[in-house]
């Protein structure tokens, strides 16, 4: 008889809530200072916004080896196409939060220590930029974030702030697994005097899995690999409480295997950020940061025959990216006023450098190259008001200026009889945009709390989005230079309640989003899509609108013990599509309309730390016209740790316990790719 994971999952949170009763009293709750949701250090509960703070407990608690894996237990995380990050294609890697729409392109912030991480030129996340190691907590904020972050932040913000040196200390991680799977991590931190210094090296590899559906495989399908070297370094100057200043440093080089022989990609990157904070008395807060990006990204494409017994290089690319920003934000409190302005600009330049080849001889037809460059730059003003220990009002505009320029293509030789020109220049496009937000909340007794918040956002598209065509397998997707951004007008009402050691909070949410960009399935296939292949095209769908409510759950009985739950739902839908009137009613590309995860966490410094975490993910589409489904699924996760000594710790962790098969994609033709199988790796952490 098979046990579905759902019940095991359901026992053991039975079984830990009658194990808790009888440990010792519950714990005092600490609230955790967060400084996301109005870019000012505030506590969580007094926060107007729906925050999740992951801390570093929960991430050395969890079996997850990537930070994209760890984020999956917040409601409403999801990335496009339900692939980790350890085996994924880059540009799957897109995030978005409560349904807003999934795509290679994130609908949510990603920041490291306040600097805007989301890739420059196509927007995506390079998740395993950040070793867990180095992180110290996580902050995700729900809904509209363009108030004060501005572009990405319609569907809000994902902030993760990494371990500052405060000591001399050395921290060392080594652990093996499934698959050849390595994983190696030190990170040392100095302090004397004013000087602060961190350096931290990562290497994982692992020698991968099948991600095609078993039954489908050929002779090609061969495990993805992956290879990833990372090395961060951060120096700061304390000079007091009142003046920081800091220096820091990123490489990232990654080598991935997609699956078949001639699928591969390839990142290498550096960047770099240096600021400060200054307390000035009565003048106020200053804080300020520059920063760059250099990457070098390279995938090829392939055309698989049917029977997957062969395949066809269709696309070799090289997109080298350019990119610098900064900010200044100025902060101070006028009675009951905390009043906070500021402003940040942006600068991309990219391109795709493509080798396009016959999918039918292999024959080299033509060399591609398109790109532009972007500038987009933005002020806004926001007001604290707390009129009352009972009330904290918020009220924010936020204005940008989005410029998108010297757009060109080149074909090398062009098509022969597709019409396309050997040399095109697209018109510039610019934009005014604004965010305004205004938000509540009210502590209406010592135990309950209600939030309300009305916003706007906005999210440009990107240099991939307007000029670069990709390919899964059979399925082309074509640029389109014309499109308009991404504009969402939303609010949400929610309830904070805490009965002793339970605190629950539920969010209803209703967000539409005009001029969404989607891949819409084209009846007459565009030049760029090869004959036999499946014709898709970045498009603005008139008006998407997203709806539904999200819930989570604490409970610490005990000290030892922490029960956690979490639902989702969310209903996403394509509402005016004037362009593709098929497509008005259906569900957008996706978007699972359930999500719940359930953990249990037990903790007892003499005996052993466990965790066992539950997630299931609804059903949802894989194309916009709603004929490729993708199932639900269930996967449990759990993780055991024991301190061999003051400066030693042992660990294993298995990552989808029951080896569950569920599907991450599917093609046109049927091809379904799926996601990890069961993963267990163990190790070691050492403190000195």
């Amino acid at each position: 008889m098979t046990v579905h994971p759902t019940i095991v999952a359901l026992a053991l949170l039975l079984v830990a809530s009658s194990a808790a009763a009888q440990e010792s009293p519950a714990p005092t709750r600490l609230e955790p200072v967060v400084v996301t949701p109005t870019r000012l250090e505030q506590q969580a509960g007094d926060a107007p916004a729906s925050v999740t703070v992951i801390t570093r407990e929960d991430v050395r608690q969890s079996a997850s080896q990537t930070v994209d894996d760890l984020l999956r237990q917040v409601p409403g995380f999801s990335l496009f196409r339900r692939t980790s990050s350890v085996v994924g294609h880059p540009t799957t890697q897109g995030l978005s939060l409560r349904g807003i729409g999934p795509s290679g392109t994130s609908r949510a912030l990603v920041l490291l220590d306040g600097v805007p991480i989301n890739d420059p030129f196509g927007g995506w996340v390079y998740w395993n930029r950040i070793p867990l190691q180095a992180i110290e907590q996580i902050e995700v904020v729900h809904g509209g974030g363009s108030s004060v972050w501005g572009n990405y932040a319609l569907g809000g913000v994902v902030h993760v702030l990494t371990r500052r040196p405060v000591e001399r200390a050395a921290f060392f991680e080594a652990s093996y697994g499934s698959y050849d799977t390595r994983n190696f991590d030190l990170l040392l931190t100095e302090a004397k005097g004013p000087f602060r210094l961190s350096l931290e090296g990562n290497y994982f590899d692992t020698g991968g899995y099948p991600i095609v559906k078993e039954s489908r495989r050929g002779a090609i399908d061969i495990d993805a690999t992956s290879r990833r070297s990372t090395f961060n370094g951060r120096v700061e100057l304390v000079d007091s409480p009142d003046l920081s200043l800091f220096a820091s440093g990123n490489y990232f080089d990654e080598d991935r295997g997609n699956g078949t022989p001639l699928q591969f990609n390839r990142t290498g990157s550096g960047a770099f950020a240096t600021g400060g904070r200054l307390r000035a008395g009565d003048f106020g807060d200053l804080a300020a940061a520059v920063y760059g990006h250099f990457q070098e990204f390279r995938s090829t494409f392939s055309t698989q025959a049917a029977d997957r017994n062969s395949e066809i290089l269709v696309l070799d690319q090289t997109v080298p990216s350019t990119s610098a920003g900064g900010y200044l934000q100025w902060s101070r409190r006028f009675g009951a006023h905390l009043v906070a302005s500021g402003g940040d600009i942006r600068w991309v330049d990219g391109e795709t450098e493509e080798k396009v080849y016959n999918g039918v001889g292999g024959a080299f037809l033509r060399t591609r190259i398109a790109g532009g460059e972007q500038l987009l730059g933005g002020v806004y003003l926001q007001d604290v008001y707390t009129p009352d220990p009972a009330w904290e009002l918020v009220g924010g505009i936020r204005g940008d200026y989005w410029e998108s320029y010297h757009g060109t293509r080149r074909d090398t030789p062009p098509p022969a009889g597709s019409g396309i020109p050997p040399s095109q220049t697209f018109a510039d496009i610019d934009r005014i945009l604004a965010s305004p937000r205004i938000a509540a909340l009210f502590h209406a007794t010592s135990s309950t709390d209600v939030r309300a918040s009305a916003y706007q956002g906005f999210r440009v598209p990107t240099i991939n989005e307007l000029y670069r065509v990709f390919r899964v397998r059979n399925d082309v997707t074509v640029a389109n230079e014309h499109l308009r951004p991404e504009r969402l007008t939303g609010g949400e009402l929610g309830v904070q309640q805490r009965w002793g050691p339970l605190e629950a909070r539920v969010t209803a949410f209703w967000n539409e989003v005009r001029d969404l960009v989607a891949n819409v399935t084209l009846a007459a296939p565009l030049p760029d899509c090869p004959t036999g292949t499946t014709c898709r095209q970045r498009q603005n769908l008139d008006l998407a609108r997203i709806r539904g409510f999200e819930s989570e759950l604490e409970l610490r009985p005990t000290r030892e013990w922490r029960l956690l739950a979490s639902y989702l739902f969310s209903d996403a839908r394509v509402v005016e599509a004037a362009q593709q009137p098929t497509l008005e009613g259906r569900r957008l590309a996706q978007v699972p309309e359930h999500n719940v995860t359930l953990g249990v966490r037990y903790a007892h410094p003499a005996i052993a730390t466990v965790s066992a975490t539950a997630r299931y993910v609804g059903g949802q589409f894989e194309d916009d016209q709603n004929t490729l489904p993708l199932g639900g699924y269930v996967v449990l996760d759990v993780f055991v740790s024991r301190a061999l000594a003051r400066w030693a710790e042992a660990f294993v962790g298995v990552e989808n316990l029951f080896d569950q098969t569920y599907a991450t994609g599917r093609t046109s033709e049927g091809v379904v790719s799926i996601g990890a199988p069961r993963l267990v790796h163990g190790g070691l952490r050492l403190v000195f």
